[in-house]
Parts: C-alpha cells; structure tokens; sequence
C-alpha cells in the first residue's frame, strides 16, 4: 500500500494536481477508475494534511468507502456521518447508530472551532453519501454554544449541570450503559458523552470537580484520569434549559427545522480549509434530485392526509443550496464530467491498463507469472 501511494505522490500529474489544489483550485471530472480513486484520496490527505469530506452518491456506496478507507488510511481518524433511515417529512426518530455516528462527526468537526478544545493530530476523513449531507441538522453555532468544557477543579453545581445535560439531548438513567446517557449517585455524576468511546465520572467535593475519569461501564473500573471533559449535545435539536421534558415528550429530530429555523448541514461545520473529494459529482446530483422528487411528492400526500401541516418547513437543503456549499469551497470530482482538467488524462494513464479478468483467477496468475518472467515487479 505505501509502494503504490509512493509511485503515485512523486508522479508529475499528480504534483501538477496538487498544486492546483493547493492554490485553491478545483477540479471537476478527473474520470478515474473507482478502484484508484481511494489511493487518491489517501495520498491527497498525506501531503495537503486538512480535513476531508468524502462524498459518496448512496448510502451503500458511502459505507463500502469508509471500510476501504481504513486500508488505504490506517493511522487517520475516520467518521461515518450515516443517512437517517425515516423518508424526509416522516414523523419517526432516527436509529441509534445514526445518532452516535452523525454526533460522533459533528463532535470531531467541531473542536476546529471551539478555541478550548483540542485539535486533533491527523485531520479526520469524513465519508458521507449525498443524502446524508442535505439532511438538516443543528446550526453550527447552536452546537458549539451548547458544547460546554468541564474541568478538574470547577466549581459549577450538580443540579445546574443535570438540567444543561437534558437541554442538549441526554437522559438520566440508573446506570450508565449506552452514550447519551447520564446518572447521579450523590456526589459521583457519571455521563456517557455521545461522541466519547467510554463513559466519565465526575467526583464533586460540595459544587467543586474533585476529578475526572473515564471508566469501563461493565468492571466500573477506572481507564483513565482526565484534567477536562468536552461535553456535547447528545440530539441534533436543542430545547430550553428551562424546559425539561421526560423523555415521552421528548422531541425527534423531525422536529429539527422547527426548532431551528436556519437551515444548516454538516458541510457548515467543515474548516474553511477542508478539502470535498466527490466520488462522482454527476452521479450525487442525480440521487439528490430523486431524493427531491420524492420528498416533494411525500409531502404533498402528507398534507391531503392530514398528517402534516401546510406549512411545515422543508426539512433538507436542495441540491442547488448543497452545491453552492461545496463550490464554496476547494472540491474535486474522481468521476467524469465535460469540463475535466487537462491533468485529468495524464492522471488516468498512471492507472489505465489494457487487460481485464473478470474475477478469472487462472488467467490472472498466468498474467502475473509472464510479467515475472520479463523482470518486471508487480
């Protein structure tokens, strides 16, 4: 795997291509065959060393990269940012693994914008299909207000901390065993942060945080001390801190765009210099505007039945308002388009080959067996 990122890095094209992204430039159409449009990615990664946001046009295809990915960038921090299973204008809650995966990318992106919070050492690699990133979600600056940084030492009352905890989204329970959830022993106050692998128990002397832990939710045994803690929100909705619901009247994230009436979506928590690699441009619109079709006409049978207001709010962003956010921004495009650079044909030949087996093994190894015999490496 490094042998091939190598041969491709210290390419011409491939430098000429990086430059152009490097100065800002995108580029639309590389037309790459799938299989070398990953190793591209990965390579791209190493030397411009900024977040990323993998573009995928379908949900299965989006998860099929992100496991592939894991190849190809071992050492990187990868997130999921899932596409919620219930239609646009369903009145049904998201699943919980699309809840954890979408806080666990949000939580990620946010700490480049949070001035407290600890930037991480590799830039992450989000992978999201095109679905996933037209959904709307809770406002950037709704997210980071409401993500809040507890230390050893601070004197903040329990109570008080409780009440924040279900404003942002989480539910008090007896034992803590899945994230999103918090429970109170008397002066031990255990929280399993949505975006955090294990759960933290905060020690309090009167209003004070004695310490910080992090533990093993099934021994109770403690894994780590921690100086600080980065609490955020366990929904992408907030309510009022003076209104505490249970959790039967609770809202769904159906509910997000009446909550917040500004539209926003993951690619809002992006840093500026983050770098959208599309899969294949083309391919994303194409999905999103069956997506819109779809979405329009649910609506339309929704309000004749009754089951939704007239005027409810359109629950995603349109393909016009997504584009212009990833225009906004410097973007490539690994599939084809008519308007394709000219390093385009000369990064194809890097991975053009004249030969196809069709999942034929035999005559595959025949192949490799003449290329040995002539000297070449494989």
């Amino acid at each position: 795997m490094e042998a091939i990122l190598s041969l491709l890095r210290s390419s011409p094209p491939y430098q000429r291509l990086l430059q152009r992204l490097q100065e800002g430039n995108p580029l639309p159409g590389l037309g790459l065959m799938r299989s070398a449009r990953l190793p591209l990615l990965a390579a791209l990664h190493a030397d411009l060393n900024r977040p990323f946001l993998l573009l995928a046009d379908r949900a299965d295809h989006a998860l099929a990269m992100f496991d592939e990915l894991g190849f190809w960038l071992p050492s990187a921090p990868r997130y999921l940012f899932a596409e919620p299973n219930p239609l646009f204008y369903e009145d049904a809650a998201w699943g919980v693994n699309t809840r954890r995966e979408r806080l666990q990318t949000l939580s990620a992106l946010s700490t480049y914008h949070l001035p407290f919070a600890e930037k991480p050492a590799i830039p992450p690699v989000i992978v999201a299909s095109a679905r996933a990133v037209m959904t709307r979600t809770l406002p950037r600056r709704d997210f980071l207000k409401a993500s809040k940084r507890l230390s050893a030492g601070q004197e903040i009352s329990p109570d008080a901390l409780i009440r924040q905890w279900v404003a942002i989204g989480y539910q008090g329970a007896e034992i803590v065993v899945e994230p999103g959830q918090f429970s109170r022993r008397g002066g031990i106050l255990d929280i399993w942060v949505s975006s955090e692998p294990l759960p933290a128990r905060l020690d309090f002397f009167g209003d004070e945080i004695d310490s910080i832990r992090r533990f093993d939710p099934a021994s109770q045994r403690t894994v780590a001390i921690l100086p600080q803690l980065l609490v955020c929100p366990a929904r992408e909705y907030l309510t009022s801190e003076a209104d505490t619901p249970g959790e039967q009247n609770r809202p769904s994230e159906f509910a997000i765009p009446l909550l917040h009436p500004f539209p926003a979506s993951v690619l809002d928590y992006l840093p500026q210099r983050s770098l959208i690699f599309a899969d294949d441009l083309s391919l994303a619109a194409a999905m999103v505007n069956e997506v819109e079709e779809q979405a329009v006409k649910f609506r339309a049978e929704s309000i004749r039945e009754g089951t939704l207001p007239p005027d409810f709010p359109v629950p995603y962003l349109s393909w016009a308002e997504t584009l212009d956010s990833i225009q906004a921004r410097v973007w490539l495009s690994a599939g084809f388009d008519a308007d394709a650079p000219v390093e385009a044909e000369a990064l194809q030949a890097l991975f053009g080959h004249d030969q196809r087996f069709g999942g034929r093994l035999k005559p595959f190894v025949g192949y490799l067996a003449g290329l040995a015999a002539q000297g070449d490496s494989v």
